[in-house]
């Protein structure tokens, strides 16, 4: 059985960037805004350089700099391990409204 890389697991195309943006995240049932640099994205999530410690399944929103007026509502899926090159990112999925 032939193992498939990352990018045809995938469901679409990562679009990469270099976009300012902020993460609002909940601290003791306070929001705290932390900026951030969007690294890529796609429908379904942002991938995003962040010097901020966050937890897997954590619900945070995304507001891009470009469209302040525009929120994101995501969970952390992964975090980058330290010594790797993802160090520092954090990737998010988006959050369906259903």
């Amino acid at each position: 059985m032939p193992t498939l890389t990352a990018q045809e697991v995938r469901r679409s195309k990562r679009i990469i960037t270099k976009t300012g943006a902020s993460l609002v995240i909940d601290l003791a049932s306070r929001a705290k805004r932390i900026p951030c640099l969007i690294v890529d994205w796609s429908p379904e999530g942002f991938r995003v350089r962040l010097g901020a410690r966050l937890r897997r399944g954590q619900l945070v929103e995304v507001i891009p700099h470009n469209d302040p007026l525009h929120t994101i509502r995501c969970s952390v899926v992964w975090i980058g391990k330290l010594g790797s090159k993802q160090e520092g990112q954090i990737g998010l999925q988006v959050q369906r409204v259903h």
